[in-house]
């Protein structure tokens, strides 16, 4: 039988304490790095940090992840929860940016993975390089259930996405080819009802949510994803991906 290991996710920012002496203390088995692609003068703690796992004998890999980016910090932060999901997983708010820690906080919400602060000894007025050094205390923070879109709104924006727009008549076909529930798990007496289908159980929940535009073009119906809509399918396409 296996055994649940305990998995960190911990962005990598300016600082390498607040993740290398955090796993060491909450007795990580897995640490999971969170790496921006540094295009500035600072260096990045990535290298510095894997060393100092390594010689704790903490296993670790690294995914890319745009740590000043909200809708990547949260669809990065989930998909990993998700993917290791029948493991404890934990996230680091504190080794980020503020951007990457209220994604990641939405991401716990969506996931249940736990969050958790990490208040430092030393902040930069106090240490020579650092943004900090380290570590005062650590916190686990409370968290609201938060419901994700259903993968099948995520699966019509992803199309809505890569066909750049689409008649109703096109979702319909798109629906039934993909087996969405929509349409895959309800009886449509006649074409009538599948347009009645599409629009209660897909367009009505994602237009309300702004996620999508209807406009008449004709005797056809054109929808198209609003910018939200490109937003949100950024931060949960995982929920299409994962197979």
């Amino acid at each position: 039988m296996d055994v649940a290991e305990r998995v960190h996710l911990m962005p990598v920012g300016y600082e390498n304490d607040r993740i290398v002496l955090t796993a060491e203390r909450l007795r990580a088995d897995r640490v999971v790095l969170l790496r921006y692609a540094d295009e500035t003068a600072h260096p990045s703690y990535a290298e510095t940090v894997r060393e100092r796992l390594d010689e704790r004998g903490i296993d670790h890999e690294t995914v890319p992840c745009d740590i000043f980016d909200f809708y990547d910090s949260i669809g990065t932060v989930a998909e990993l929860a998700t993917r290791f999901s029948e493991h404890e997983v934990y996230v680091n708010l504190a080794s980020g940016s503020k951007v990457t820690a209220i994604g990641g906080m939405i991401a716990c919400m969506a996931t249940g993975a736990t969050p958790y602060y990490v208040r430092a000894e030393r902040y930069a007025a106090e240490t020579d390089d650092d943004v900090a050094e380290g570590i005062h205390s650590i916190t686990e923070l409370p968290t609201y259930p938060m419901e994700s879109p259903e993968p099948q709104h995520v699966a019509v924006m992803a199309y809505l996405e890569r066909e750049d727009g689409a008649r109703k008549r096109d979702l319909i076909e798109f629906g039934k080819e993909a087996g969405l529930p929509f349409i895959a798990e309800r009886e449509a007496a006649n074409r009538k009802s599948e347009y009645r289908l599409l629009d209660s159980h897909v367009l009505g929940p994602l237009s309300e949510h702004g996620y999508v535009a209807l406009a008449d073009v004709g005797r056809s119906t054109r929808v198209s994803l609003t910018e939200s809509g490109a937003n949100t399918l950024r931060a949960f396409r995982y929920l299409v991906e994962r197979e």
